[in-house]
This record gives C-alpha cells, structure tokens and sequence, in this order.
C-alpha cells in the first residue's frame, strides 16, 4: 500500500501552555483507508486533526515537535495554499467554515480563488451538490438551513476542490439520527475515492466505516486495532465505558416521580415564527414548564426545537405569548431576560469573549453590575461543580469542546438564573 500520511514522533504545545496537548505519537495512513480517531473530551483528537490539516503550525504556531509528512510534503515546509489542494477538513461546527449567504456562492468561493475557469467550477458545483444530495438546496440561504443541511454543504464545499484526503471532526455531533445515517451512507460512498480520517465520540458511527481505529488518551496513541477488536479491548473499557453500572442507574430512575402540577414558571401560549424566506418553523406551539421541572425537547433536525429556545431567550421574536412568572415578556430585549433566563448555545465558541477562563465566567455577573465579592465567590462555587479549577488561568479559546461546553454552562450559571435552556448539550463529548 502507498503511505499517503506519516505522523513521525508528534508533540505540541499550545502557545504559552507548558504541558503538551499530543505527546509523541506516531502512526501511518495508507491509501484509501478510513481511520477513525476514538478518545475521551479533551485528549488532543481534534488538535491532531489541525495538525493533520496543516492549520498547525501554520495558522496556530505554538511549538510542534516531530515531522507530518504527507505525499512527502512535511507540513512545516510546505504552504498552507499546497496542503488544502490535497487535504480539507470538515469541522464540527459548520457555522465556523461557512462564509456566503447562499449554498452555490459557499460551493464556488474555493474554487474561484483558484481562479478556476467558470465551465470547470459549474461542473464541479453540479457533481458536489449531486454527491452529497442537495441539489434543492443550491438557491437557499444559508441562514435559513438546519446543522445537518448546513454540514452537507460545508462537505460540498471541501469536496469541490477535490482534495485527496478528506478530515472529519466529529461529524455526527449536530445530528439526530435520520441525518447520522444519510452521513454514513456519503461517507461510504466517498471512502472510494479518498483517504478518510474521521475524529468520532460516537464510536458506533465508526462501525461500518473505519478499516482501522485509533484510541487516544492524555495527548498519546494508546491502542491501535481494527473496530471489532479494539472495543473489546480492557484499555478502551477503562477509558471509555462510564464507571457507572447501568442497572443500579435504571433501578433509581425508577424511584425519581415526576410532578406535573407546580407552580408555572414559564407560559408559552400560541407562538408562531417564519423566517424571512417564508419558512414557518414554529406554528401555534403551546407548553407550560412549572418551577423546578427539568423538561426535554426533542425533534429531527429543522424541527423547530433551537427556534423555539431562540425565541424564548429573545434572540427570535415572534408573535404569541412568552409569559415569565406571570409577566408577559415579549417586549423585553435579550438583555433584560438573560437575568432571568440563561442560554447555553450548541455552539460553545458562540459563548467565548476572554483570554482568561476565569475573567470568561465572571463576564456575565460583570455585566449586570454586581459586586467584586459576590462575582468571586460565584465564580469559585461555579469553578468547582463543572471541575474547571485546574484550567481557570487557560485561555478558554484553545479548550477542547467538551471544555469549552463545560466554560459556556459555567457562564450561565454564575449568572444565578430562574431557568436554564441547553441546546444540543452533548454537542462533542
């Protein structure tokens, strides 16, 4: 088989961080193969994908160690310009590489900086919206699409300058499962003409895919196996599988009661919503949460479920009755109702303003004005119930997403809140 990629003793260390996020490791990726890459939050996959990508050292220096040779390029000594005609990346939050306001401009927008003569990029654009099936898409906004139809277009994007390796970083992570198994049947289908790496919390999405399956823990390569073998492994059991014995879990759901008749804290009384392009996301929705209910929404993509948070929090405003401990609150603006109402976002980067994972939890109690000694001691409590101690003086920027999920829910809760709405919130772990 032709080595495609060679990783060659790899270590890194994220600007001003003294312990490295990839300590040594070293593997091969042949030709055609697709290789999954399996680890707890905050094991280094994604930033190995980055510096599979060349985006490390190239757009975060920091200090890399050991040698990335692809094609027998390495990566050091190449261009950025070089590396993404032969490898792109589709990232987890497909918000982060969408730049236009329609899906065929997204399409183009690679291929026209190539200066690519408009015969071959209308050729290429049809092929990628029929490969990845969103031909009915290529007038839409993008604004207007769900995670999953904006994820197909990112792959469209990357797919149009056809690269010869294509990187996945967490694909699944924003998707309900219709939309997780129309991923995998693509996925499949371009298997047979790349080279595929694929970054995976879901390891059974990796099942039917990956010819081989790295385990990564604490920044190393600790197991290296085909899929079958390596979930039998005791390694993978004691990094992966939770410590919890699911039949004492059942066993005390089974005595935890559901109250449904409790005083209402929040009234949503015929809320309707269309977006700009005439889309009616939510039509007549009703629904009374009482003080102290822990309630679960759930829907396919495009449903309605984040428009609905959205409109609660007042980002989104539509007609019908938001009413918050007997007062209606349809005029009040975002500001006013995060007092009351916290949101974390599906996106933790959408929640990230500081250098300073501390001064980053507190710039919510900042805002509103409250004490230099009341915003330390929240942040304290805060630090301590979401384990975030040993990382208060990180940048929280350069977390892993697990992190960074854990950063934007301690936001929220110093912010002492009456409800808290989380979107999608194992988004990544």
């Amino acid at each position: 088989m032709n080595t495609l990629i060679s990783v060659d003793n790899l270590t890194y260390y994220y600007p001003q961080e003294k312990n490295p996020v990839l300590q040594d490791i070293s593997f091969k990726i042949n030709k055609g193969d697709v290789l999954g890459i399996i680890g707890p939050s905050g094991c280094g996959k994604s930033t190995l994908m980055l510096a599979l990508s060349g985006l490390i050292p190239h757009a975060l220096k920091g200090d890399m160690h050991g040698t990335i040779t692809i094609l027998g390029e390495d990566t050091k000594k190449s261009s950025m310009a070089k590396l993404s005609q032969i490898v792109q990346i589709l990232f987890q939050s497909p918000d982060s590489q969408l730049f236009a306001l329609n899906v065929e401009d997204e399409i183009t927008f690679g291929l026209e900086n190539l200066n690519l003569p408009w015969k071959l990029i209308e050729r290429r654009l049809e092929n990628t919206l029929n490969e990845v099936n969103i031909m009915s898409l290529r007038h839409r906004s993008i604004e207007e699409l769900s995670s999953g139809q904006k994820q197909r277009v990112a792959l469209a994007a990357i797919l149009a300058m056809e690269p010869k390796i294509l990187l996945f970083d967490e694909p699944t992570a924003n998707l309900d499962q219709p939309s997780i198994e129309r991923l995998g049947q693509i996925i499949k289908k371009l298997s047979k003409k790349h080279t595929i790496i694929i970054i995976e919390h879901n390891i059974e999405f990796l099942k039917n895919l990956a010819n081989r399956v790295l385990l990564m823990n604490k920044g190393k390569i600790i197991l290296e196996d085909k899929y079958d073998r390596i979930i039998n492994r005791k390694e993978y059991k004691e990094i992966m599988l939770p410590p919890h014995n699911t039949k004492q879990v059942l066993q005390k759901l089974k005595t935890i009661s559901f109250q449904t008749k409790k005083k209402p804290i929040l009234e949503i009384r015929g809320l309707n919503f269309t977006y700009a392009n005439k889309t009616k996301a939510l039509s007549n929705v009703s629904l009374t949460i009482g003080n102290g209910d822990f309630l679960g929404i759930i829907g396919q993509n495009g449903s309605g479920k984040s428009t609905l948070a959205l409109n609660i929090i007042g980002i989104l405003k539509g007609s019908g009755k938001i009413i918050l401990d007997g007062q209606d609150i349809a005029k009040k603006d975002v500001f006013e109702r995060t007092k009351s109402i916290g949101y974390v976002f599906q996106n933790p980067n959408y929640q990230l303003f500081e250098e300073d994972l501390e001064k980053e939890i507190a710039f919510g109690p900042r805002n509103i004005g409250l004490s230099k000694t009341e915003i330390k001691k929240r942040v304290e409590e805060v630090l301590q119930i979401m384990h975030l101690t040993e990382f208060r003086k990180n940048d929280p920027h350069a977390l892993s997403v697990g992190q960074k999920r854990r950063v934007s829910i301690a936001s929220v809760l110093t912010m002492e809140p009456e409800i808290i709405i989380v979107d999608e919130p194992d988004t990544g772990l």
